[in-house]
């Protein structure tokens, strides 16, 4: 919105006359009139009363507050590119600027013009100390979006700043920044994670058997997962009524285990959810028999690939095997087979 109609709009939201405003200034009802019609505007001199007169302050006064479409953004970074291609990053950080100036409390069009920019000075042919004004403005403008209210933007925002602490050597600034973002960063994506620049600073700081000892835990949590979305998407299957579906992941699970050199007892969990589904009492019962064995062998995480570095887990299958056969003791399926009984027998239950 142009300046004239903000002056006109608000005038009028406010039941003020041109009179008023003319005599609140002490200029002439023309002058006013000229002002709304966008034929002139008012003198400097009178920008900072008009702005009180109409309860805004100077940026709306200025039309500074005018949203940009995503698509703008877009084009403009297109254009930002194509600048900084044919005529260098000076004049892309020219052009940007000016940008900014136009919208300058616009957090998302400063965000995504930081970050392009920020990828443009990574990518150029210029020395050390060439880029080094352009990456001074650059942390400038990531240490406003922090600031942000935004979560979106103020955890992007650290996150660079930590990278360019670590690109720089900068390693008790890095932990610093990154003290400031959440344990979980799911807003920014998977990589922009505290977690991946906690292992980079450990590992520069001398700190790599840290490191790596929470890489493999990071590595169970994730197999974890894993394993548990892909027992949630069976069901969704077997729900569905889609067995073959359904044991094709079970399956997947299974290989899971063997492949990544987890707790053998986790092999067993979707395959039996199979069997229970297919009615088919004999193959719960030897499933379910291997599993219990599986419980009870000790998980030597330490003679494993991806798991030596965590300290030893102890397992307590003297509480976790009832908790296992009383809750398969209310299976119909189950309560008439005398193999099923023997079962519970052996395990003193």
């Amino acid at each position: 919105m142009p300046m004239n109609l903000v002056i006109q709009e608000r005038r009028k939201e406010l039941g003020l006359t041109q009179e008023q405003v003319a005599g609140y200034l002490n200029v002439s009802i023309p002058a006013v009139s000229k002002w709304e019609k966008g034929t002139t505007s008012p003198d400097i001199s009178l920008l900072a009363p008009l702005a009180r007169l109409l309860k805004i302050d100077l940026n709306t006064l200025f039309c500074f507050h005018e949203d940009i479409t995503q698509q703008e953004i877009d084009l403009l970074c297109k254009e930002i590119g194509k600048i900084v291609g044919d005529k260098g990053l000076e004049e892309g950080f020219a052009t940007v600027g000016q940008k900014l100036h136009e919208y300058p409390h616009n957090e998302r069009l400063l965000h995504v013009l930081t970050l392009q920019l920020d990828g443009l000075i990574s990518t150029s042919d210029l020395t050390a100390d060439e880029t080094r004004p352009y990456e001074e403005q650059i942390l400038a403008w990531y240490h406003q979006l922090a600031g942000s209210t935004d979560i979106k933007i103020s955890n992007s925002a650290n996150f660079m700043l930590a990278s360019s602490y670590l690109r720089r050597g900068e390693y008790e600034k890095a932990q610093e920044t990154l003290d400031l973002m959440p344990d979980r960063n799911d807003i920014v994506s998977s990589m922009a994670d505290k977690f991946w620049l906690q292992v980079e600073i450990d590992k520069h700081q001398g700190k790599s058997e840290k490191a790596a000892e929470d890489l493999q835990r990071e590595l169970h949590v994730a197999l974890n997962k894993v394993q548990l979305l892909l027992y949630k998407m069976m069901n969704m299957e077997l729900e569905y009524g889609d067995l073959l579906t359904a044991k094709r992941i079970a399956d997947k699970s299974a290989q899971m285990v063997t492949l990544f050199e987890m707790w053998k007892y986790s092999a067993f969990t979707a395959p039996l959810e199979i069997a229970f589904a297919e009615k088919d009492a004999n193959t719960c019962i030897s499933i379910l028999r291997e599993m219990l064995a599986a419980m009870c062998e000790p998980w030597n995480m330490d003679k494993t690939l991806l798991f030596n570095r965590i300290p030893a887990q102890t397992t307590q299958p003297e509480q976790m095997v009832p908790i296992i056969l009383s809750a398969m003791k209310k299976e119909p399926l189950l309560q008439s087979s005398s193999e099923f009984q023997e079962l519970i027998t052996e395990y003193c239950l």
